[in-house]
């Protein structure tokens, strides 16, 4: 009896979404080796192993918790399943079976397939429209290589056409920059603009009070690609002193000093869409902070947020805001800040307001 399988794997999955795979053999043992690639061309194995059915029954579960970790080193990654039956007769000839698919990374629960999602998304859980301003950088990524547009409109009620420069990705995704001051025109106002890649699209509004944002936040969305969080609320800087002291040759003094900077910070005003999308501030692994000076940007520590206030309500007068606070990852907080001068602002404020 050949290897049957009852539920296979084939096209495309979120990397925490793969179902179970289910066979029946008739030998009484079934090797399983699961490699992975980048490309399709060089495999790499990451698992190998005999299994033994019950009742002629192997069921292959919780893929995805095997396979996200490789995920999310390579974003989308090809995965192979070969399954080999033996007999404990080795005059019984085995046999053999494989399976191919396409994982692309992310930890979120989506109800819809990996294939509609990608084809018609780019990758960010943001549904709706994404308020900018001048001066700041902003980045989509997508699944694929279409070629993106974006139709800019201006505040005399006139349109025009950019291509957004592609600043990153491999064969199987693309990162493009569609930072505000790149779809500006001379003599006219930037109101809004809207990018689309295939049948992806994503709409930006421009706020033009242009507030200082305290802080600004680089961070790890849940398909594993950068976003930018501008947070526009009151800023505040609270450090602490843990202080160990004892007598020391017949005098007090203080041994050892911890300092822990806390910074808290206050997203200010967001609409119901940012507001959903900034849970994912909240649940990155990894976020840092970014300063400007002189419109250059400047990728500085990683940091973790420690404490959050993300209470949201269906109230028609109650514009959805947060607060949270957040420490330097590293173990040593007595940090110089040579981009801040002294202030606990980022330099945004000086470059927003030029």
């Amino acid at each position: 009896m050949a290897i049957t399988i009852s539920n296979g794997l084939s096209g495309k999955y979120f990397s925490m979404s793969v179902p179970d795979m289910a066979c029946t053999i008739g030998g009484y043992r079934m090797g399983v080796k699961i490699l992975i690639s980048p490309d399709s061309k060089s495999w790499t194995e990451i698992y190998s192993e005999y299994l033994y059915p019950l009742d002629g029954s192997i069921t292959l579960s919780d893929l995805g918790n095997l396979l996200t970790p490789y995920a999310r080193q390579m974003l989308v990654v090809d995965v192979k399943i070969q399954l080999t039956e033996e007999y404990a007769d080795s005059n019984s000839i085995a046999s053999s079976q494989e399976q191919t698919f396409t994982l692309v990374y992310c930890e979120a629960d989506i109800p819809t397939t990996c294939e509609d999602w990608t084809t018609n998304h780019f990758l960010s859980l943001l549904l709706g429209t994404k308020l900018t301003a001048p001066g700041r950088l902003e980045y989509l990524h997508f699944i694929g290589s279409d070629t993106a547009v974006c139709t800019a409109t201006y505040t005399d009620g006139s349109t025009a056409s950019f291509t957004p420069v592609v600043i990153g990705g491999n064969n199987n995704y693309t990162t493009i920059d569609v930072s505000p001051d790149r779809f500006t025109t001379a003599g006219k106002t930037l109101a809004a603009y809207t990018i689309t890649a295939g049948s992806r699209r994503q709409q930006y509004d421009i706020d033009f009070r242009k507030p200082d944002c305290a802080p600004v936040l680089l961070f790890t969305n849940s398909f594993g690609c950068d976003e930018l969080m501008y947070c526009t609320g009151l800023a505040t800087k609270a450090p602490t002193f843990k202080r160990d002291s004892a007598y020391i040759g017949g005098k007090k003094k203080n041994y050892r000093i911890q300092e822990t900077r806390t910074f808290k910070a206050d997203t200010g005003p967001l609409s119901e869409d940012m507001a959903d999308w900034f849970g994912e501030v909240m649940r990155s692994p990894y976020v840092r902070l970014v300063t400007f000076r002189n419109g250059r940007p400047n990728v500085g520590r990683e940091i973790v947020i420690d404490d959050s206030k993300t209470e949201q309500t269906n109230a028609l007068d109650e514009q959805p805001r947060f607060t949270f606070s957040y420490e330097y990852a590293q173990r040593n907080h007595n940090v110089v800040e040579l981009e801040r001068e002294g202030r606990i602002f980022d330099n945004t404020f000086d470059y927003t307001f030029n």
